[in-house]
């Protein structure tokens, strides 16, 4: 059976109100971007290959810190392992923290859904300046496997269509001793999205930043940043048909940084 380690490789900072729609975008948040490393099998599987290199303190016009190829390879050596000994490398979805590095994983097969890839080729106008097609090209010439829908990479492994944040983003569902967990990318960037508050609440981020979360009446409080809310809430309960909801992994919450699940 898989362990799923997440591995944090950097930090960003974000407004509120693209953790949860309809939160203060004058607040800003701070937050881990994660590599995922799925323990068990005879492969080596990671999914997401993290941001770049922060220039002069930002990603792409966010504050932040860490990452790039140095970031990357020094989350895997906490688990003894490199880019280059990895078997199967699955990218939840191309945005610019999710899918750098990608070309590191010179061994590796990759996995992203077609819709993805041709969204990020092509971006909502929205997205134009998340997606970084720099990014891309070299995926071109590895060993590039562009998937449609659900399917299974390895025995007790499977990718899992999540469409809302963006077009085509696949989370990754994984069989565990303690039944099946979801890797869920940005469909939930915390557990908020998941677990809405019904009173107003405060928290502190990894920054020590005291922000307060808006109640919500809905069972599932969507991200600031999507291009289909209606396929956003559909996939929430996909998602549900996959694991419970307290085995379902967001793609960015703090709370999950040195933890091994189950």
């Amino acid at each position: 059976m898989y362990r799923i380690m997440p591995l944090k490789v950097a930090e960003i900072s974000v407004p509120l109100g693209a953790v949860v729609m309809m939160g203060d975008m004058r607040v800003m948040t701070t937050g881990p971007v994660y590599v995922w490393v799925i323990d068990g099998g005879d492969e080596k599987i990671v999914v997401d290959s993290g941001v770049g290199e922060a220039k002069n303190g930002m990603f792409h016009g966010f504050p932040g810190k860490g990452g790039g190829e140095k970031g990357l390879r020094e989350a895997l050596e906490k688990v003894n392992l490199k880019p280059e000994d990895v078997d199967k490398l699955i990218i939840t979805h191309l945005h610019f923290d999710h899918a750098a590095n990608a070309k590191l994983f010179t061994n590796a097969r990759i996995y992203v859904q077609k819709r993805e890839w041709e969204s990020a080729l092509n971006p909502p106008l929205h997205y134009r300046g998340i997606y970084d097609v720099s990014m891309l090209y070299p995926l071109e010439e590895m060993d590039l496997c562009l998937t449609e829908g659900d399917v299974e990479i390895a025995d007790g492994v499977r990718t899992v269509l999540l469409p809302g944040h963006t077009k085509g983003l696949q989370g990754v569902a994984v069989e565990t001793e303690r039944g099946k967990y979801l890797i869920a990318g940005d469909h939930f960037y915390t557990y908020l999205n998941f677990f809405p508050p019904k009173h107003p609440i405060q928290m502190t981020d990894i920054a020590g930043n005291t922000v307060e979360i808006p109640a919500s009446q809905v069972p599932f409080l969507p991200p600031g940043l999507h291009v289909d809310l209606t396929e956003w809430y559909e996939s929430c309960f996909k998602a549900l048909s996959y694991a419970k909801r307290q085995n379902i992994l967001p793609g960015h919450d703090p709370s999950l940084e040195g933890r091994v699940f189950p």
